[in-house]
Parts: C-alpha cells; sequence; structure tokens
C-alpha cells in the first residue's frame, strides 16, 4: 500500500489529517471524503447482507443492517472483492449484545460464510464412480482427498436443520425445533452449484478420516465402528455420486 493509500485509510476511519501531506484538507475534501465513506460502508453492509442471507431472514433486515453496520465501522476490510468480506462475522456476531438471547445465529452465520467459501473455491477434478470400480481392492489402502470446496461440520444442537430450512427450503429437513439433538451437515460445490445436506455420524466420521488423509479403509473402519447397521458401500457409493473425493489420477489432477 503507498503511502497516499495509507493516508486516504486512515481518513476514512476518521482522521482526515493523514491526508495533510498529499491534499489540501479543507471543507469540500471533507465532505467529498465523507460521501466517499457513506458509499464504502453501505457496500460492506450490502456485503454482508448477501452473505449471510440465513442470519438476515431470522432477525429481519432492519435488525441484520443495523449490526452489520455495526461490525462494518469495525471492520474495513482490506479485500477489493466483497465477496470475501465478513470472514469474522460470524465470531464477532457471538459477542454481540443483542444477539446474546440468539444462540443459533453464529453457527447459523458460520454455515452462511461456510456457503460462500465453497462457492470461492477452486476447482479441481473429482474421482467418479467408473474409477472407482476400476481401483477395486486398491481403494481400501488408498488416501483420497476431500473436493477443495468441501465444508464439514457437527454440532450439539439442530443448527443445520434450522440452516437448510432457510437457506434450502426445497430440501426435507429434520425438526425446526431448537433443541439439544446433535446433526452433521455438508456443504460443497458440485456442477457449479453449492449443495448441502445431513450427514449422518458415519459419514461425518468417514468425510473426516479423508480429509485428515487417512487410507479409505481406515475411513470405512471408523465409520462402521459408529454404526454397525451402516452399510460402508452404500455410505461411499452416495458420497462418490456426490463429487466429494479427489481423483486418484495425477493427470487429471495436474
Amino acid at each position: 500500500m503507498s503511502a497516499f493509500h495509507a493516508a486516504f485509510d486512515a481518513a476514512l476511519s476518521g482522521n482526515t489529517d493523514a491526508l495533510l501531506p498529499h491534499l489540501v484538507v479543507d471543507d469540500r475534501t471533507r465532505a467529498a471524503i465523507g460521501v466517499y465513506r457513506n458509499t464504502a460502508l453501505k457496500a460492506r453492509i450490502d456485503a454482508l447482507e448477501a452473505s449471510f442471507p440465513t442470519v438476515a431472514q431470522l432477525v429481519g433486515v432492519d435488525w441484520f443492517r443495523a449490526a452489520a453496520r455495526a461490525f462494518a465501522d469495525e471492520h474495513l476490510g482490506d479485500d477489493p472483492v466483497l465477496v470475501t468480506y465478513g470472514a469474522s462475522f460470524p465470531d464477532w456476531l457471538a459477542t454481540f449484545e443483542p444477539a446474546q438471547d440468539l444462540p443459533y445465529l453464529a453457527p447459523c452465520a458460520r454455515l452462511d460464510r461456510a456457503w460462500t467459501e465453497a462457492h470461492v473455491a477452486a476447482d479441481a477434478a473429482v474421482m467418479t464412480s467408473a474409477e472407482a470400480a476400476a481401483l477395486g481392492a486398491t481403494l481400501t489402502g488408498l488416501s483420497v482427498g476431500l473436493h477443495p470446496s468441501v465444508r464439514l461440520f457437527r454440532f450439539d444442537w439442530t443448527v443445520p436443520s434450522l440452516w437448510l430450512a432457510h437457506r434450502y427450503p426445497q430440501i426435507p429437513a429434520g425438526s425446526l425445533v431448537w433443541e439439544a439433538r446433535p446433526e452433521g451437515l455438508m456443504i460443497h460445490r458440485t456442477v457449479g452449484h453449492v449443495r448441502a445436506r445431513l450427514i449422518n455420524p458415519a459419514e461425518f466420521a468417514f468425510l473426516e478420516a479423508c480429509q485428515k488423509g487417512r487410507p479409505l479403509g481406515i475411513a470405512a473402519d471408523q465409520a462402521a465402528r459408529l454404526d454397525r447397521a451402516q452399510s460402508i458401500p452404500t455410505l461411499f457409493a452416495g458420497l462418490l455420486a456426490a463429487d466429494v473425493f479427489l481423483t486418484s489420477e495425477p493427470e487429471a489432477r495436474a
């Protein structure tokens, strides 16, 4: 950042005297900076509303934009790509006094943020059912990574069902009662669309093991230990169809 840009950034934060080496700071300059500051602030608030639509639905637009303004006043952001703005908003929301009686708000914000991260994640070649079939028994010793867009969550409360009901109302979800019942969720992108669904403990264990670089055989064993009734081949086939595993073919990864 140049000295002028640093001074201009300081001026946007209220320290207009920082511009003195570069500009004459008179009423006209202050008025122009005020217009720019308000425009930049509105852009950040709009970006937050676009990135956290579930939170906005849960509390209403007026409440959300007031909270977004409080956050934006404290966090100017250093990335011109506004779609990535607000990474710390979920953590900030957890400490925001007016939200203390809404314990589901910050977790839902985390899921909204994960949706955005999945949306902008890098592309990568995924394993197909034909590739998996060709690998056969060697699959058990293979470590298969997850697509860069995959985000896994496990909550002690029914956050995923609540979030899904608002973000994906067309997808059947669990009870919308906010209660102490564990739920897992997977968010990922496939064929250009960000998708999300509830995952059971066995699926979560399988995916988490893959994410940590464990061989598929170990991932299967960990999943089976959690749910002896779970068919591991069926579990793997379902996740494979969701395009969440990276291909094992070197030329496709290059």
